[in-house]
């Protein structure tokens, strides 16, 4: 069950996160996010924008990526976050343990929360190493990208972290189902986005000969199964000869998915956009979102997608219904089924009631701003180093005690 959120947004200007200030009052953090790369993705998107709240609310945010920069660091760096890359090549790397551990102690890190499990093990040594407080490990879902080896490493290492959160109760069963972990350092805490970037007038065509425009946003990697979305879209356009499928993202499976929309006679009606940044104005260009994904954990172009009033279409993986209700969706299906999917979208096309559908999608969204994200990671950052016995009093507020004692 979705828990009871603010609803407001954030216009920018960090009125809405100073709301939440005095719920967590004390000195800034200063907190490091741990992740492979900046470049773009759901993941990636997420660490930025609570970097990006981590500075509107005082404290110092840093970024580590194991390896390089990526295409989201100039975005992070603007917003105010401190960027560090160490250059880690494939296989086990010391180096980038005795490296961490030194920006940690140099940057004098109260917090490092480690995304996913590649990284965790090696911010779990350089932590210990360095002396910095606590470790929180975030799991985004999502196994496909993961040998069975990270797996074992990532299960003995979460044991070790302070908290381990998960985006969704589905998530977090799975996992501790899968691999017997305690619920007793887990928590579950929502991914979050930045609701005002999607908060402009949805593009109507006004023409009603106008393509029906269906769109995905996302990294062209297996997980995201695009191939059986063209598939789908394949036998959408024999009955809408006039509908297109943009495609926004780029990965290893762009040839694949041009290849099929080859073979189906459907590549001048299936556009491969590549990587972009103005997801907004993409999704304002469509008439309804369609997610084909096999492995997920709580999709941020889902969010985003009911953010910018687009009915959705989605495959049903474990954790979806928290994020999107059936009742807020124009369907869901099983995953890596082109059939049932294609029917979804040929129904969703044909729907009258589109634009209240979208309406929904939107207003339901709102249960997802990044600010409600961050106010509950902090909540837990501060509770941990408390219990660690951290002093997070202000420094006026220890001033006034030392001169009473």
């Amino acid at each position: 069950m979705i828990p009871s959120l603010n609803n407001g947004t954030c216009d920018g200007s960090g009125a809405a996160a100073s709301r939440n200030v005095p719920e967590t009052a004390g000195r800034p953090l200063v907190i490091a996010q741990l992740l492979p790369s900046l470049d773009i993705g759901g993941m990636e998107r997420l660490a930025v924008d609570l970097a990006h709240r981590q500075v509107m609310d005082g404290h110092r945010a840093f970024i580590y990526c194991t390896r390089h920069l990526g295409q989201l660091a100039s975005e992070a760096k603007a917003n105010g976050a401190s960027l560090r890359a160490f250059g880690k090549a494939d296989g086990p790397s010391w180096r980038l343990v005795t490296s961490l551990a030194r920006r940690l102690r140099e940057d004098r890190v109260d917090v490092l929360h480690a995304h996913n499990a590649l990284v965790l093990h090696y911010g779990l040594v350089a932590a210990r190493l360095a002396g910095a407080t606590v470790v929180v490990n975030t799991r985004h879902g999502g196994n496909m990208n993961f040998d069975p080896k990270c797996e074992r490493i990532w299960r003995v290492a979460a044991r070790w972290a302070d908290s381990v959160v998960f985006v969704s109760e589905g998530v977090r069963d799975f996992y501790v189902e899968k691999d017997r972990l305690a619920l007793s350092n887990s928590h579950v805490i929502y991914n979050g986005i930045e609701l005002s970037r999607f908060s402009a007038p949805k593009v109507r065509h006004t023409d009603s000969f106008a393509p029906f425009r269906f769109g995905a946003v996302g990294r062209l990697v297996p997980a995201k199964d695009h191939v059986s979305l063209v598939r789908a879209f394949g036998q959408v356009a024999k009955h809408l000869p006039e509908s297109e499928l943009h495609l926004l993202g780029d990965g290893p499976c762009r040839e694949s998915i041009a290849k099929a929309a080859s073979e189906l006679g459907v590549a001048d009606r299936v556009v491969l956009h590549g990587a972009g940044y103005n997801v907004p104005e993409f999704l304002a260009s469509l008439d309804a979102f369609v997610l084909s994904s096999v492995d997920e954990g709580l999709p941020i172009s889902l969010m985003e997608a009911m953010a910018a009033g687009l009915p959705v279409v989605s495959t049903r993986l474990r954790g979806f219904a928290e994020l999107a209700p059936e009742s807020v969706v124009a369907g869901y299906c099983a995953p890596g089924q082109p059939d049932a999917l294609a029917n979804l979208m040929l129904t969703t096309a044909r729907r009258a009631d589109l634009d209240c559908l979208g309406e929904k999608a939107r207003q339901w969204s709102q249960r997802f701003g990044i600010e409600e994200s961050w106010l509950k990671y902090q909540t837990l950052f501060r509770q941990l180093l408390t219990t660690k016995g951290v002093q997070l009093k202000p420094e006026r507020e220890l001033a006034t005690c030392a001169s009473r004692s």
